[in-house]
């Protein structure tokens, strides 16, 4: 499915049925049907590009619906479903039977069931008492009267591109937990999931075989169920070229393709691959999609905002139309779209040296990409840090704050990718089937033990790529070197920048290479120049000037993600 909608039997059920129908309708989902429990009311909508995975089944008056992508015991089909929905008791802990990312929404017994993946990556939204739950941001906010902006949220998504943990850009809408599980009938309860990763280093983690293993045991069942109708990127990188070597290794056709314009690195690398192996490497050049006049710059702007849901990862609203017609192509004919996004799994994802760090480090490490200054007296920098500290040690289950070196890589997988990839998953998962191997449990839970020594400068990954597929792994790389070779001297150097930099001085990195640069005047240009931009928000800022200094300014990708919010703003009422 794209999605659901739920909603509580009351007066006001009928005007948010009717509103959320609208909404999902504006998606672009297919087949939007309703249905009602004694308690509830909701709807349920197919994806925009439905294929061979199953995501609906009933038996009876019990049904299961699944947004997103599932499988259970490596099939995703009808019979597959139905077993699970069988198998349902909250809390559900049977992790080791699933793949995938989804929002679960099951009806068993009169009462509804909704949970969602192990990292809480595909994001389900509520209101104030689960008065409506669903996986339509915007379906969410127009089911109440008024929204207004969480300050906390709305910090995290300029400066972070997302907000963090349960947080929305809203301050009436949360995010499901990782660690809750939902069971919605005459009353809401609210079911403690116990999770974490067993954070302990393990020189024998490192044995790439077995690694490789246990991908191609992950892999086996989008496999089958997909065969060659599979959607592969490629780039220069680690990431997209081991996911690549996993599918024909299995034996699968993908089609390949890589985003960026002739003469871009990933293109080269790409190309030169795809030639050498005898594949096509579909180029598809975002940039260059259409060329697009002021006039019809709005009608862009709406149907991005419907179709991604408002709010999306770095002010997606604001371009030329290419990057929905690249996630129309990678779903288009029911086809899977598959991802190396989160690779970083294997490597020293936050640059931090072989020693215990603080929560706290990480924070001024990785999430102080801003200066205080740009900001109105609304913004508390303590008060910021101190709730990003809070989520994060929620997330790693670490109550002082005081992380062992393997605590440290756990927070990438439990903290950075179900906020950041969390909203790629939920976006992409709504047009079709979506695959993310290397942020599923059994491969992250696996990947965790891996000592520094193994993740510094990618050699692990580097022997796990050579070792599913050695000649894959001979191509020259971005990095300036084959993926056969030790890391370049240039790669080494790059990393080491970072790698013994302070976490307290990499707090200040980002505000110093600002005064080396003069800070000047922030001059917009593209989509987001004023004969642009103008046309869809009021480029006074009313709204967001109440929290930014916009006079100050200085970078374009926070300036592009402060419009996105006051484009929100303007979008629903909120003033």
């Amino acid at each position: 499915m794209g999605g659901w909608y739920v909603c509580r039997k009351n007066d006001a059920a009928e005007a948010r049925l009717t509103a959320a129908e609208s909404q999902l309708a504006a998606h672009g989902f297919r087949d939007v049907r309703r249905f009602e429990t004694a308690t509830h009311a909701g709807l349920l909508a197919g994806h925009i590009h439905p294929g061979p995975a199953a995501t609906f089944a009933a038996q009876g008056e019990d049904f299961i619906a699944v947004a997103g992508t599932l499988f259970y015991d490596g099939e995703a089909s009808a019979a597959a479903l139905l077993r699970l929905l069988a198998d349902l008791a909250l809390p559900f802990d049977g992790w080791d039977r699933v793949t995938g990312h989804f929002a679960l929404l099951a009806c068993k017994g009169g009462r509804l069931f909704v949970l969602n993946d192990y990292f809480g990556a595909f994001h389900v939204y509520a209101t104030p008492g689960q008065e409506v739950v669903t996986t339509s941001f915007l379906a969410a906010a127009r089911s109440l009267p008024r929204v207004t902006f969480d300050p906390q949220g709305l910090y995290e998504f300029v400066f972070n591109a997302t907000p963090l943990g349960e947080s929305t850009v809203l301050g009436e809408i949360r995010k499901l937990s990782a660690f809750e599980q939902w069971t919605l009938g005459e009353g809401v309860t609210v079911h403690p999931v116990r999770k974490g990763l067993d954070a302990r280093f393990d020189p024998e983690a490192a044995d790439a075989k077995q690694m490789a293993d246990r991908l191609r045991a992950l892999a086996a069942g989008p496999v089958r169920t997909f065969g060659d109708a599979i959607q592969c990127p490629l780039s220069g990188g680690f990431d997209s070229r081991l996911v690549l070597a996993l599918l024909l290794d299995a034996g699968v056709k993908p089609h390949v393709y890589v985003y960026g314009a002739p003469g871009d690195e990933d293109v080269a690398v790409a190309t030169a691959i795809g030639k050498a192996e005898g594949f096509a490497v579909e180029v598809f050049d975002k940039a260059a999609y259409a060329r697009v006049d002021p006039d019809q710059f709005a009608e862009i702007v709406a149907h991005n905002f419907h179709e991604m849901d408002g709010v999306p990862i770095d002010g997606g609203l604001f371009d030329n139309g290419g990057n929905s017609a690249a996630r129309h192509n990678r779903a288009r004919g029911g086809a899977l779209a598959v991802s190396g996004a989160a690779g970083e799994i294997f490597r020293n994802y936050f640059y931090l040296r072989d020693r215990p760090f603080r929560s706290r480090d990480i924070l001024y490490a990785f999430y102080s990409g801003f200066d205080p200054r740009d900001c109105t007296d609304a913004f508390d920098e303590a008060a910021y840090f101190d709730a990003m500290d809070a989520k994060l040690r929620r997330a790693l289950g670490n109550a002082s704050g005081t992380l062992t070196r393997a605590e440290v890589e756990s927070a990438y997988p439990l903290f950075r990718c179900p906020a950041f990839f969390g909203r790629e998953i939920s976006m992409v998962g709504r047009f079709g089937a979506y695959f993310m191997p290397f942020f599923e449990y059994r491969m992250v839970r696996e990947s965790i033990r891996l000592p520094v020594s193994a993740r510094n400068h990618g050699a692990f990954q580097s022997q796990l790529l050579a070792t599913i597929h050695p000649r894959l792994a001979g191509y020259m790389s971005a990095y300036g070197h084959s993926f056969l070779e030790p890391a370049s001297l240039s790669h080494r150097l790059s990393e080491a920048v970072s790698l013994y930099r302070p976490p307290w001085l990499r707090r200040y990195g980002w505000r110093m290479k600002q005064a080396v640069r003069g800070r000047p005047a922030l001059t917009p240009t593209g989509f987001m120049a004023p004969e642009y931009l103008g046309r869809v928000i009021d480029l006074t800022f009313p709204v967001m000037r109440r929290y930014f200094r916009m006079d100050r300014l200085a970078d374009l990708t926070h300036y592009r993600r402060i419009a996105t919010l006051e484009h929100l703003a303007a979008r629903l009422g909120i003033s």
